[in-house]
């Protein structure tokens, strides 16, 4: 089954699959604040560039080790996405976010290079490429040439992941001992960083343009 490991090994997650249900590059500011953020409080480096290879699991696993290193953050009040990381690395371990309805999390461990986070794990191909408009021109110039088909390529969210989202959802489904909820209140919730500009100064979350936060 797919496990996720911290770098330092004190915290491992089992899933009860090996195939995640989606995969897609993701170059919101958002997600490499985050990351970003994690890195400033000792966390492993971050990808240089802002393009997060992302992997959706269903909100169902279990921590086999390291449940009092489990931490979780918030980027700013009312984030959409809760970030669990160990407390004693900093490596950003999986995320829940408003949108998955308690069926999903999302894991970006695998964009560390220091240490094999997401093992055991057998992965579709990236499905898209989305949220190029958050990027500079400089950081555009950057970016790995993308493999798939031109039309996965997004300004915004990936229309085919919006496309299959149901089905993702119904393919995922909440633990009924251990999920991102459960979690979230045996560690006491999730902080929200404060003095740290670079968590809220990017282009608005897909859920706040929804909102007409623009």
């Amino acid at each position: 089954m797919a496990t996720i490991t911290c770098k330092c090994g004190a915290v491992q997650i089992e899933f009860y699959t090996k195939n995640d249900l989606f995969r897609l590059e993701c170059c919101c500011h958002d997600c490499s604040a985050a990351l970003w953020y994690a890195n400033k409080r000792g966390g492993p480096p971050f990808p240089k560039i802002q393009c997060v290879d992302s992997s959706w699991f269903p909100n169902d696993f279990k921590v086999v080790k390291g449940e009092n290193e489990l931490g979780a953050f918030v980027n700013f009040e009312n984030a959409d996405t809760t970030r669990f990381h160990c407390t004693v690395c900093w490596s950003v371990l999986f995320g829940d976010h408003t949108a998955y309805a308690k069926k999903l999390v999302v894991t970006q461990v695998g964009n560390y290079k220091e240490f094999e986070g997401l093992k055991n794990a057998e992965l579709m191909s990236p499905q898209a490429r989305h949220f190029l408009k958050d990027l500079s021109k400089e950081q555009l110039a950057t970016l790995p040439i993308w493999e798939g088909d031109p039309a996965n390529v997004y300004q915004g969210v990936a229309e085919n992941w919006m496309a299959c989202f149901p089905a993702v959802l119904e393919a995922g489904h909440e633990g009924t001992e251990m999920n991102a909820q459960i979690l979230l209140a045996k560690i006491g919730g999730a902080f929200v960083p404060t003095g740290e500009a670079r968590l809220t100064e990017g282009h608005p979350t897909l859920m706040q343009q929804l909102a007409g936060s623009v």
